[in-house]
């Protein structure tokens, strides 16, 4: 486990996220997103389990030093194609989706119960959904228009729409996938900071993820 010096300053916008391995960020940075989407840093690439928001200093400093005692090995697992969130219509964000199986849900789970063990506010009103953002939309743009494809793909269920935006011309819209199985490195509890071109994490604590 690693642990870098903190400071108080360091306990804004918290949040516990698993870190995919060097290869899978590698992949998920070369995916296109469509011209009007803001990419974030391969080197920023994660998926959020908890976000906790500002948290006091000493509870934080323990919340860190008791990472270790949550991670569970992880398989590989396999991604779903990309999507525009929250929609085509009104897309704010570009994802790569997960199923929420066994092991990501028990890894969630394990990480929200030392979270409301330590007493450390947590956000409840963001249901766990399994994901990586690869790209945001400025909320000014409208990349609708000038993203989508000629052939639209069908709508899903919730409102999303594979692909949309992110295909090559001549590239089916549900086939833009991650070209690898996805793999995390690590479980890492964060801090960020809100900048011009968008939030920088900072690692405070970081634990290896045993393979399954």
């Amino acid at each position: 486990m690693t642990v870098r010096e903190i400071v108080d300053d360091d306990w804004h916008r918290c949040f516990i996220a698993l870190v995919p391995d060097a290869a899978t960020r590698d992949a998920l940075a070369a995916m296109p997103v469509g011209a009007a989407a803001r990419r974030v840093g391969a080197e920023q690439l994660h998926m959020t389990l908890a976000f906790l928001g500002t948290v006091p200093p000493q509870q934080g400093a323990r919340l860190a030093a008791q990472l270790a005692t949550v991670v569970a090995p992880l398989a590989a697992q396999r991604a779903q194609p990309a999507q525009c969130w929250p929609s085509v219509a009104r897309p704010r964000l570009v994802v790569v989706p997960f199923a929420l199986g066994a092991e990501l849900g028990e890894i969630e789970a394990r990480v929200r119960g030392l979270v409301a063990s330590l007493g450390l506010p947590v956000d409840e009103h963001r249901p766990f959904r399994p994901h990586i953002t690869l790209a945001r939309f400025a909320r000014s743009a409208r990349p609708a228009a000038s993203a989508e494809p000629a052939r639209r793909a069908p709508t899903r269920s919730d409102g999303t729409t594979a692909g949309i935006g992110l295909a090559p011309a001549g590239v089916p819209p549900d086939q833009v996938a991650l070209p690898v199985i996805l793999r995390f490195d690590t479980l890492t509890l964060y801090s960020s900071t809100l900048a011009r071109h968008g939030a920088r994490y900072r690692a405070l604590a970081s634990v290896a993820v045993p393979r399954a």
